[in-house]
C-alpha cells in the first residue's frame, strides 16, 4: 500500500477531514511534515502551510526559506513567522516546552486570521511510540497511555488563546518515521533535518536514540506493542469518560467560581479507578492549564476523602486545596467562598433590615419574604399547628424592633419553640449537619438584640403565637426551585 492510500484510509477511518476541506498545515521542512504537505495536496485538501522560525540554530532561517519555496512549489499559501526563543528562558519551563508552545500558538493565529478550523500536524507512528513511553515513564493513566488522539479539540490545551472552535487532526499517525522519509525521496522532495532532534539534553530525544533501541533487544516489535497499548489504553479512556460524565452530576457538584463539591458517600461507593478519574476531572476543571498531575497526588487525595474527620484542610495541587466537612469534600482554589445552592445563605456578613411586608435576597436566588396577617381564633390554631421549616409565624405585637437578618456571632443563643431553656445557635447548626462554611453565612432573623428565627430550623418560644393573637408576621423561606415550579 503507498503512502497516499495508507493516509487516505486512516482520515477516513477516524473522519478526521472532510472532502477538499481548508486546513492549515505546520510545516518544519522535515520528513514528516513534507509527507503530511504533499499527502495533503494530492488528495485535494486546500492547504495554508504554516512554520514558525524558533530561531535557536544558525540554519533555522534558511529551512524557512525552504518551506516557503516547497509551499510556492505546490501552489499553495505560505504563512512565516519567527520567535525570539531567547526571551523565553526563565519561565520554569523546560525550552522544549515552551517552544512547543510557542509552535501551537502561532498555528492557531493563522488558523484563526484565515477563518481556518482544523490544523494539521505530521506526528507519526514513532512520536505515538515516544509519547506513550515518556507518558509510562512519568507515570499516567489510560489517558495518559493512550498517546496523542487522531483528532483533539484544542480548547482546553494550556496557554493557547482563541483556540475555542480550533481541532488538531494527525493524519500520520498509522505512518511511521521510515515511510515518510522514504516516500519524500520517492518524490524528490530533499527534507531539512534538525540538527536539534539529536540533542539527548532533550527527553524525546534520548527515548529516541537510547532507550528505544534498548527496548527492542529485549523485544524487536517493542514500537508495535506500545503503539497496542496506546489503542488499548485509548478505549479504555473513552470508557472512563462517559462513566466521570454519567456520574457527575450525582457526585459532585458547583460550590461557587472556582469551586467543586464531592459527595463523600456516594463518591467512595464507586470503583477505585473511577474515584481516580473523578478527581483528575475535578482537578482539570477548576485547573485547565495543569498538566501531569502525579499519581501520588491523587492517591493522597483520595485518602483525605476517605477520612471522616471534619474540617481538615489539605493541599492538593496548583494553589487547589481541600477542606474536608464530612458528607462532603470541597475542592477549591485557596479561600475561594464556597457557595451551597441547596441551603439558604446571605450573599454578605453585614446585617440587614427586612421589612414587613418586605423581601430580601438571599444568595444564589432564594428569598426571605415577610407578609402581615390579620387572625381570627380558628386562623390562629390553623397557624399554631401547622410545621414547615420554610415558614415561621410569630405574634406581630411581641416584635417591639424593626426585623433584620444576618450572620450568627460567638455566643448567640435561642429558646426554640417547644424546648425548655435556650441553646446556642451554633450547637443548633452543629446538631442539624449543617456544613461549617454554610453555618458562617446562615441567616438569622433578629427582633433588636433577640433572635426570632434560625431560619429554616428553629423559631423562638419568646414571639410564639398564642390564642390571644390577632396579628401575626408570617416569614417564608423561598427557593429558586419552589418559584420555577
Amino acid at each position: 500500500m503507498d503512502t497516499y492510500q495508507q493516509v487516505a484510509d486512516f482520515i477516513r477511518q477516524e473522519r478526521l477531514l472532510q472532502p477538499g476541506q481548508r486546513l492549515v498545515a505546520g510545516v518544519s521542512g522535515g520528513p514528516d511534515s513534507l509527507c503530511l504537505l504533499d499527502c495533503l495536496n494530492r488528495l485535494g485538501y486546500q492547504i495554508i502551510v504554516a512554520h514558525l522560525d524558533h530561531q535557536l540554530r544558525p540554519e533555522s532561517a534558511e529551512e524557512a526559506t525552504f518551506v516557503q519555496r516547497v509551499a510556492q512549489a505546490y501552489g499553495v499559501l505560505a504563512v512565516i513567522g519567527r520567535w525570539d526563543g531567547g526571551a523565553a528562558t526563565g519561565s520554569g519551563r523546560s525550552l522544549e516546552e515552551v517552544a512547543r508552545l510557542a509552535r501551537y500558538r502561532f498555528l492557531v493565529q493563522v488558523a484563526r486570521k484565515q477563518g481556518v478550523e482544523l490544523i494539521t500536524t505530521g506526528h507519526t507512528a514513532d512520536d505515538q511510540v515516544e509519547t506513550i513511553l515518556m507518558h509510562f515513564l512519568r507515570g499516567a493513566g489510560p489517558s495518559g497511555l493512550r498517546g496523542m488522539l487522531p483528532s483533539t479539540s484544542l480548547k482546553s490545551w494550556v496557554g493557547i488563546p482563541d483556540s475555542a472552535e480550533i481541532t488538531l487532526v494527525r493524519p500520520l499517525l498509522d505512518t511511521t518515521r521510515e515511510q515518510t522519509h522514504a516516500h519524500c525521496i520517492a518524490i524528490g522532495l530533499e527534507p531539512r533535518f534538525d540538527s536539534s532532534n539529536l540533542d539527548l539534553a532533550f527527553t524525546r530525544n534520548r527515548l529516541r536514540h537510547h532507550l528505544i533501541p534498548i527496548l527492542e533487544t529485549y523485544n524487536p516489535g517493542v514500537r508495535q506493542v506500545l503503539r497496542r497499548t496506546g489503542r488499548v489504553m485509548a478505549g479504555e479512556a473513552e470508557l472512563v469518560a462517559t462513566l466521570v460524565a454519567d456520574r457527575w452530576p450525582e457526585l459532585v457538584r458547583r460550590g461557587g467560581e472556582s469551586v467543586l463539591v464531592i459527595r463523600v458517600k456516594p463518591f467512595m461507593e464507586q470503583p477505585t479507578a473511577l474515584q481516580r478519574a473523578l478527581l483528575r476531572e475535578v482537578i482539570a476543571r477548576l485547573r485547565p492549564t495543569l498538566r501531569d498531575v502525579g499519581f501520588e497526588a491523587i492517591e493522597r487525595a483520595l485518602h483525605f476523602i476517605n477520612n471522616p474527620q471534619r474540617g481538615q484542610r489539605q493541599a492538593l495541587v496548583g494553589e487547589l486545596e481541600l477542606l474536608h466537612f464530612s458528607d462532603e469534600v470541597v475542592v477549591r482554589e485557596s479561600d475561594a467562598p464556597i457557595e451551597y445552592p441547596n441551603l439558604p445563605q446571605l450573599i454578605s456578613g453585614r446585617r440587614r433590615k427586612l421589612a414587613t411586608p418586605g423581601r430580601v435576597q438571599l444568595a444564589c436566588d432564594w428569598y426571605l419574604e415577610a407578609t402581615i396577617e390579620s387572625l381570627n381564633a380558628a386562623r390562629c390554631h390553623e397557624l399554631m399547628n401547622e410545621s414547615s421549616p420554610r415558614v415561621a409565624t410569630v405574634d406581630k405585637s411581641s416584635i417591639d424592633a424593626p426585623l433584620a437578618i444576618r450572620p450568627g456571632k460567638p455566643g448567640d443563643r435561642i429558646r426554640p419553640l417547644g424546648m425548655v431553656g435556650s441553646i446556642k445557635v451554633s450547637d443548633l447548626l452543629v446538631n442539624r449537619h449543617i456544613p461549617q462554611p454554610a453555618r458562617a453565612r446562615w441567616p438569622l432573623v433578629v427582633c433588636g438584640d433577640n433572635i426570632l428565627w434560625v431560619v429554616g430550623l428553629r423559631i423562638s418560644n419568646d414571639f410564639r403565637l398564642n390564642n390571644k393573637t390577632q396579628r401575626a408576621v408570617v416569614l417564608h423561606l423561598i427557593d429558586p426551585k419552589d418559584e420555577e415550579r
